[in-house]
């Protein structure tokens, strides 16, 4: 026990000491701490800041204007115009034509022009014989009156047109009347009923009213037909003069100015929206001369009511042609004017055998809204009775200077039908005269 308890004195006499030393020491460090001089407090420069530069005010960029996609404008619309003489069908045609099983058969008569019929987007032409039916009798040169004839054609000549390509036919002419008011109305409803586009004699004041304007594609084109003789005046079959002159559109009384009721037609279809207007004028004079001053004259007038071409017929001969300057309300305007193109079927002598084949081309602008005549070609034809052993033996052909060019023949040419479509084209060339802007068909 004893010696157990020294050494636990021994312990507490050890751990007493070394607290002890380690209070001095800490004792120690505390007073050092404390008598250490404070150090002095080192002067940091002062770096003065740049006085900043102004930042520049940014430059203002003008907003761009924009610059508006422009429409664009289609391109320029063409579309042809083919026109023809005079369709004469007296009775050497009529007999001619006739059928084994009495009917009549045209198609002999017009299948050479086939192809150009239907080369082009509106066919025209005039249709000098009335429709009446077999019971007014067909053609005749029954008139008591030298040198006249009562047409009257079998109502399927209308076949081969409407089929080859023909559109439109005008029946203003001096012989509407020649089978009488029955006739001329039986015409109308003939053609209208074939399908064709009908202008130039009327059923009654309200048909007449109504403008013939055909659609070519895209380009609306108006028509107006009318005569300035007649073969039968209408009091020889009791037709009052206002009623007569209500059905038959009169161009003019002889050679005086034209009619207020055909200019009234020209402003008809223009107001009818008839971006160009075609006159089909039946006048001018049966002879071998230009056209007269008097007809001259009746163009003029015609294109300042707001024709802007015309197609002359009834003299049987072709005739020359020319542009005529007119004033207008809304400036002067130059128009084209064929006088005559002849026959293009007929049994007469050779210089009324011969026609012209005129082509048309229109263009429309569709930034200007304009239509305009660009481009006018003509070709000579010849109504041809063959040499061949059977009928039908007329046909009527275009006088191309190549004849290998010519369809729709029974049998060849012969050598001297040849030179007959050789002698038309010069006379035809030759009546015409060489017109600017009018160019031959068949050359380039």
């Amino acid at each position: 026990m004893k010696q157990g308890k020294t050494v636990g004195k021994r312990w507490a006499c050890a751990a007493l000491l070394g607290a002890a030393l380690l209070l001095l020491a800490c004792g120690g460090t505390a007073r050092q701490a404390a008598e250490a001089p404070t150090p002095e407090p080192t002067a940091v420069p002062v770096t003065e800041s740049p006085t900043p530069a102004p930042t520049p005010a940014p430059t203002p960029v003008p907003t761009p204007t924009p610059v508006p996609t422009p429409t664009p404008v289609p391109t320029p619309l063409q579309v042809t115009i083919g026109a023809v003489g005079d369709i004469m069908i007296p009775s050497g045609i009529v007999s001619d034509t006739r059928t084994k099983d009495g009917g009549y058969d045209f198609h002999t008569l017009f299948a050479p022009f086939r192809e150009l019929f239907g080369s082009v987007d509106l066919m025209c032409a005039n249709l000098e014989a009335p429709l009446a039916g077999k019971e007014a009798r067909y053609s005749t040169r029954d008139d008591p009156r030298p040198g006249q004839f009562r047409f009257n054609a079998p109502d399927s000549v209308l076949e081969p047109l409407k089929e080859y390509g023909v559109d439109l036919l005008s029946t203003g002419n001096n012989h509407c009347l020649d089978k009488g008011e029955p006739g001329l109305y039986r015409t109308i409803e003939k053609v209208r009923e074939a399908g064709f586009y009908q202008t130039g004699t009327f059923l009654n004041a309200e048909d007449r009213e109504i403008p013939c304007i055909a659609d070519v594609n895209g380009i609306r084109v108006g028509f107006v037909a009318a005569m300035r003789t007649m073969n039968v005046e209408p009091k020889e079959f009791g037709i009052d003069e206002e009623r007569a002159w209500t059905v038959i559109d009169r161009l003019v009384f002889y050679e005086g100015d034209p009619t207020e009721a055909v200019l009234n037609d020209i402003k008809r279809v223009r107001d009818g929206g008839a971006e160009f207007v075609i006159v089909f004028a039946h006048w001018d004079y049966e002879d071998d001369k230009p056209a007269a001053e008097s007809t001259r004259r009746q163009a003029k007038i015609l294109l300042e009511a707001g024709a802007d071409c015309i197609v002359g017929s009834h003299p049987h001969r072709v005739k020359d042609a020319e542009w005529i300057t007119a004033e207008r309300e809304d400036g002067p305007y130059t128009g084209l004017v064929f006088y005559s193109l002849g026959n293009f079927t007929a049994n007469n002598k050779f210089k009324c055998m011969v026609g012209l084949f005129v082509q048309f081309t229109l263009e429309k602008n569709f930034g200007t809204g304009t239509v305009t005549l660009v481009d006018t070609a003509v070709l000579p034809t010849l109504t041809i009775r063959r040499n061949i052993k059977s009928s039908p033996r007329f046909a009527v052909m275009p006088a191309y200077a190549d004849p290998e060019r010519i369809t729709g023949l029974r049998e060849p040419l012969s050598r001297a039908e040849l030179r007959s479509l050789e002698k038309a084209r010069a006379y035809a060339l030759e009546r015409l005269g060489v017109v600017e802007g009018v160019r031959l068909l068949d050359e380039p």
